[in-house]
């Protein structure tokens, strides 16, 4: 029992070392022999494997994005006129696409309009001003927080005891 353990344990590693270089579960599956189905029971049951599992195939698909954009950069320096529209596509908003659905007397983007943006901002400040009081102008805050302080020393326990200590050592 204990060397089915230490087995299983192996082929574990094995197919989260896999999932680092190989970010697909089926093909590390296929190359470490291990089925699909027992790769997602040892998911389920063993919550250590199946976060080892969850970085392995994070850190996989970093690499394979890596790699897939050092791909790009070297057809877009080779003048590849596909590859430097995809790239602009997805990495310049000035390209970027944007659906566009007609209707009878309006355009609708995916996107909101700058107007839009603008008439939502405006409102979420005026909404967002009524929650709070008038401000202060520093003057007024700074004359505030010295009447709270010297309230609140006259008001303090030990001002009264230190008063009181005073008081006792005038009369002796």
């Amino acid at each position: 029992m204990e060397t089915l353990a230490v087995k299983t344990e192996e082929q574990k590693k094995a197919l989260v070392d896999q999932l680092r270089r190989t970010p697909i579960v089926q093909l590390a599956c296929e190359r470490t022999s291990v089925g699909r189905s027992t790769y997602y029971k040892w998911r389920a049951h063993d919550k250590v494997f199946a976060r080892a599992a969850e970085k392995a195939l994070e850190a996989g698909r970093f690499f394979v994005n890596d790699l897939a954009e050092s791909k790009i950069i070297r057809m877009i320096q080779d003048d590849n006129l596909t590859a430097i529209i995809f790239w602009l596509k997805h990495n310049h908003p000035k390209y970027a696409v944007t659906a566009r659905h007609i209707h009878e007397y309006e355009a609708i983007t995916e996107r909101p309009s700058v107007e839009e943006m603008n008439v939502w901002a405006h409102e979420f400040a005026r909404v967002q001003a009524k929650k709070f009081p008038r401000m202060e102008s520093v003057d007024e805050m700074r004359d505030r927080i010295e009447e709270e302080l010297e309230e609140a020393e006259r008001e303090a326990p030990e001002r009264k005891r230190i008063e009181a200590f005073e008081e006792d050592s005038e009369e002796e």
